[in-house]
C-alpha cells in the first residue's frame, strides 16, 4: 500500500511537468532506438554476409606445401584424400594460363582442368549444360559477356577448336578458384594440351561440424613424414566474419548510446530542477515524518517511470527501424524475426533503464539530503 502511494506521488509530481516529461521520455526512445535498430541491422548485414559464404562452410582446400619443396599435388595423394571418411567428394584442380582466339580476338586467360562431377558441385549454371564430353567446354559469365560468347559458340585454344557447352553464373570473390574469367575443360582434355600435377584439391566434407577432424586426418595422414601439404578451412572465413562484425556492431552501438547519454543528462538536469523547485515541499514532507530513504524512493520512482516509459517504447520502435534499415540497405528484412532481434531490443531496453536511474541517483541523493528547517524556509 505504501509502495504504491510513493508510485501515485512519482506519476503526480511527472504529470505537473508535462513537457519536461515529454521531453526527457523522447530523448530515452531516441536513444533505445538508434542503440537497437543498429544493433538489429548490425546482425542482419552480418548474417546475410555469411550466408554467402554458407556453401563452402565444408569446403577444405589442400594445397602442396610451397616452403617444403613441393609445387602439386600428385596422384597417389589424391587417392588416400579420396579414400578417407566423412568426405562428400575430393575434386582435384589443373590450371594454366592460355591464350583463346575468339574470331578476331586474343585474349590470355586461366584454363581450368576439372570433371563435371566438380563442375556441377562447386558453381551454379546460368545456360547450357556442364557436359565436357569431347571438344565442349563451360565458360565464366564475365568472359562470356566481355566476348558475347553463348551456348554453341566456338573458342579456339592451343590450335584446337572448342564447343561453348555452358555459362556459369557470376561467382564473385572466391578463396578456392574462380572461373568468371576463365575456361572449364575436362580433366582428360586438359592433359593433351597441357602438363603437371593438380594445384590443389577441394574437399567437402560431409558435414560443416566433421570439418576439423577431416583437416586433421589429412594433415596427419600425408605429412606423416614430411611436410607436403597445407590445408586451409574454409570455414575459418565463417569464423572471422562472425568476429569482425561483432566488433563492428558493438562499435556502433556504441556510438549510438551516446545519444541516450544525451537523453541521461536531460534526465539530470530535469531531476534536479524538480528537486530545487519542490524545495520547500520536501521541506513539509520531512517535517510530517518523511525519511531520507522515502524522498529518495519517490525522486527515483519518478526516473525509473520516465526510463520504463522510454525504453518500452524506444524498444518497439527499433523494431520498426532495424526492419526499414534493413528493407532499404539490404533489400530483405528476413532477419529482423529472429530470436537475436529480441536480444538487441531487450539490450536497449535495459540500457535505457540504467541511463535513466543512474541520472536520477544525484537528485533523489540531493533532495534526500535537504535539512526540513532550510527547506522550509526556502523560497
Amino acid at each position: 500500500m505504501v509502495s504504491w502511494m510513493y508510485l501515485e506521488l512519482a506519476r503526480r509530481n511527472l504529470k505537473r511537468q508535462r513537457m519536461r516529461t515529454l521531453l526527457a521520455i523522447i530523448g530515452i526512445i531516441i536513444g533505445v532506438m538508434t542503440i537497437s535498430s543498429v544493433g538489429i541491422f548490425g546482425n542482419s548485414l552480418k548474417m546475410s554476409t555469411i550466408e554467402l559464404f554458407q556453401d563452402v562452410a565444408n569446403e577444405i582446400v589442400i594445397y602442396p606445401s610451397f616452403p617444403d619443396g613441393y609445387n602439386s599435388i600428385d596422384h597417389q595423394t589424391l587417392r588416400i584424400i579420396d579414400k578417407m571418411a566423412d568426405i562428400k567428394i575430393a575434386i582435384p584442380v589443373k590450371s594454366e594460363s592460355g591464350l583463346i582466339t575468339l574470331g578476331k580476338k586474343k585474349a590470355y586467360v586461366t584454363i581450368y582442368g576439372l570433371e563435371e562431377d566438380g563442375v556441377k558441385e562447386l558453381f551454379d549454371l546460368k545456360s547450357g549444360s556442364v557436359s565436357l564430353a569431347g571438344n565442349n567446354v563451360v565458360v565464366g559469365s564475365i568472359l562470356a559477356e566481355k566476348f558475347n560468347l553463348r551456348v554453341g559458340s566456338k573458342i579456339g585454344l592451343e590450335n584446337h577448336s572448342f564447343r561453348v557447352a555452358g555459362i556459369l553464373e557470376e561467382k564473385g570473390r572466391s578463396f578456392d578458384i574462380n572461373p568468371d574469367r576463365g575456361i572449364i575443360i575436362s580433366e582428360r582434355t586438359f592433359d593433351t594440351l597441357y602438363s603437371g600435377e593438380y594445384e590443389m584439391v577441394i574437399v567437402k566434407t560431409v558435414s560443416i561440424d566433421n570439418v576439423e577432424e577431416v583437416s586433421k586426418t589429412i594433415k596427419d595422414v600425408i605429412n606423416k613424414r614430411e611436410t607436403k601439404i597445407r590445408v586451409w578451412e574454409m570455414k575459418n572465413i565463417l569464423e572471422s566474419i562472425n568476429r569482425a562484425f561483432t566488433y563492428i556492431s558493438r562499435f556502433l552501438m556504441a556510438i549510438a548510446g551516446i545519444s541516450l547519454l544525451v537523453a541521461g543528462v536531460s534526465i539530470l538536469n530535469i531531476m534536479l530542477m524538480s528537486a530545487i523547485e519542490r524545495t520547500k515541499e520536501i521541506g513539509v514532507m520531512k517535517a510530517i515524518g518523511a525519511s531520507r530513504k522515502e524522498i529518495m524512493l519517490i525522486f527515483l520512482l519518478e526516473t525509473l517511470i520516465l526510463g520504463a516509459i522510454g525504453s518500452s517504447i524506444g524498444g518497439f520502435l527499433s523494431i520498426l527501424g532495424g526492419y526499414g534499415i534493413d528493407l532499404i540497405i539490404l533489400k530483405s528484412t528476413k532477419y529482423i524475426f529472429i530470436p537475436k532481434t529480441a536480444l538487441y531490443v531487450m539490450e536497449g531496453v535495459v540500457f535505457g533503464l540504467g541511463v535513466s536511474i543512474i541520472s536520477g541517483l544525484y537528485p533523489a541523493w540531493k533532495a534526500s539530503n535537504l535539512e526540513p528547517i532550510e527547506a522550509l524556509r526556502y523560497e
